[in-house]
Formats: structure tokens, C-alpha cells, sequence
């Protein structure tokens, strides 16, 4: 059983500065960074191992542990392309298991002033460890017992099949916006329309964690996945039904609170809806500080302050 510390940390596991595992890491792992030396993602060695042969647009110091992009890369195209050469170069020789998730959706990049640096296949973010955006929708219905309606994500998924989910999720892909995103993912995924949406969505905050990939079948061990989740809450009418549209889920199913708490436990939800929904419980008073010793550290990593340049 786990407790919701155990399931806040699944998510945010990297270790902090004060952890004995954090200079492991640093040890270990290479900073990539942008032209003018800022840092954007982290790379493990297995990786570097396959971007030396890139000299003239990435110089790799293995002394000081740097992948560094070329000064000769001046633009955003510039070092997009440079990366897409890569990443696809990879895809066709079968380098990493994690392409094979290939999705033809590009990721944005951030400078320090907020504006893109460049944009990357969303398959690949992970192997340079660069911080990834998406959104996260919470359906329920008010009332004297509140309900959620809760996804299984589907079975031939390639990441994380048959788990609960939030209702809607999705990454916010090059060029959609972020309040774009939420209304496509909706349509997609649960068959909402724009009106329905744009009519009963709210806002709720950021989810901000540094994940790291934990070894399955389908993925490598280790890989670096920085990510912030904007998250919205939305009312629904109890005539109102979510249905599966695109695939991505094989179910939706109405879970009371208590139904929720268990899943929970059992760790039946993937790794980051399960914070979003503890998120959830925290805004909408269900976990207070009165019935959760953990209450502040899991508020505290669930809103993690992120080490490189941010939307």
C-alpha cells in the first residue's frame, strides 16, 4: 500500500541537493546546454556515447561533463534541425528503445526570457532530459458525495497501459497553446465539445516535478523527465459523459472519493495523475494538514522550483 508521500515522490523522485544521491547524479550524468553555456536538460552517459560523432553542432566535454550546442547554431531552426538530424539519424539505426514511442509532435524549449530556443521530437525529450509541458483535466461531478470520473488508459498503450488516469491529459505540442491544448485533448480523448469546455473549465495551478524514468520493458533506465502540468478542474452535469474517442483509453468509469483513495493506495494510477488527483484532494479540502503528517512535503514537491529556463 502506499501512502500519498510514496506516490508524490514516485513522481518527483529526483534527488534534491540535500539527498546523498544527488551528487551521484551530478557525478554521473552531463549537462546539456544551450550556445551561450545555460543549462537546459541533463544527458546520462549512454547517451553522450551516441552524440560524439556530432562535433561540428554539439561539443561534448567529457572532462568537464558538458554537451554543449555549437555557437554556429544561431537560430531556432538552426538548432532544431541540427536536433531532428540527430534524433531521426537515431530512430532509423534503432539506437534507443524510446524512439519507437515516435510521435511527430515537437516539444518548445525555453531561453531564460521565456521565448523558444528550440523545438525537439516529443519522443527524444527525454534523452536529453529538457523540461516537457502538458495538461491535466479533472472531471467531476458535485453534490453531496463529489465524483470523478476516471479513465483506464488503454491496453495497447506503449507507456504505462491499463493505469487510471485524470480524465484528460495531454502534452502541449508545437504551436498549440496551452488553453488550445485542453480543448483539443478534450474533444479527443472524451469527446467534449469546445462550447461545453470553454464553458465549465477552471483553472487550478502547476504541477512541477523532475522525474526520472524508472527501467521497464519498453524504456531505458534513468532518462530525465523535468515536466510541468497545468491543471484545470472541470465541472460536469451528471448527464454528462465522457466517451472514448481516439483510443487512448479503453474506459471511463465514475469513482466515489473513497473509490479514488483506494486506487490510490494500490497504486493503480500512473505515476503523475496520481499527485494531480492528490492535488486535487488538497484544493478541494478532501487531505488537509490535520489528516496528513506529509501534507507539507507533499505540497512542497508537487511544486518543484525547476533548474533550467521555463515557458
Amino acid at each position: 500500500m502506499y501512502s500519498y508521500l510514496d506516490l508524490v515522490k514516485q513522481t518527483d523522485s529526483v534527488p534534491y541537493p540535500k539527498d546523498v544521491q544527488h551528487n551521484f547524479i551530478q557525478q554521473k550524468c552531463y549537462a546539456f546546454l544551450a550556445h551561450d553555456g545555460i543549462p537546459i536538460g541533463r544527458i546520462l552517459p549512454f547517451v553522450v556515447e551516441h552524440l560524439t560523432g556530432f562535433p561540428s553542432v554539439l561539443k561534448v566535454d567529457h572532462n568537464k561533463q558538458t554537451v554543449k550546442i555549437s555557437p554556429s547554431m544561431d537560430t531556432v531552426h538552426a538548432r532544431s534541425e541540427m536536433l531532428s538530424r540527430i534524433v531521426n539519424e537515431w530512430r532509423r539505426k534503432k539506437t534507443f528503445k524510446v524512439l519507437e514511442g515516435w510521435r511527430d509532435e515537437l516539444y518548445c524549449v525555453y531561453n531564460p526570457t521565456h521565448t523558444e530556443y528550440l523545438f525537439i521530437e516529443r519522443a527524444a525529450a527525454a534523452l536529453f532530459g529538457v523540461i516537457t509541458y502538458g495538461v491535466h483535466i479533472v472531471g467531476y461531478v458535485p453534490g453531496p458525495e463529489l465524483k470523478l470520473w476516471i479513465p483506464r488508459r488503454s491496453y495497447n498503450k506503449p507507456t504505462f497501459p491499463g493505469l487510471l488516469d485524470n480524465t484528460v491529459a495531454g502534452g502541449i505540442g508545437y504551436p498549440h497553446g496551452i488553453m488550445e491544448t485542453v480543448v483539443k485533448e478534450c474533444a479527443e480523448e472524451a469527446g467534449l465539445s469546445r462550447e461545453y469546455v470553454l464553458s465549465h473549465i477552471k483553472p487550478a495551478g502547476v504541477i512541477s516535478y523532475n522525474h526520472q524514468r524508472e527501467n521497464t520493458v519498453e524504456l531505458e533506465e534513468g532518462l530525465f523527465q523535468p515536466e510541468v502540468e497545468y491543471v484545470y478542474d472541470l465541472e460536469m452535469e451528471p448527464d454528462v459523459i465522457p466517451k472514448v474517442v481516439d483510443g487512448e483509453v479503453e474506459s471511463f468509469e465514475l469513482f466515489t472519493i473513497d473509490r479514488v483513495k483506494e486506487e490510490l493506495k494500490k497504486g493503480s494510477f500512473k505515476y503523475n495523475t496520481a499527485t494531480i488527483t492528490i492535488d486535487f484532494f488538497i484544493r478541494h479540502g478532501i487531505l488537509t494538514p490535520e489528516d496528513e503528517p506529509d501534507y507539507l512535503e507533499i505540497v512542497q514537491r508537487s511544486h518543484r522550483l525547476l533548474e533550467y529556463p521555463v515557458m
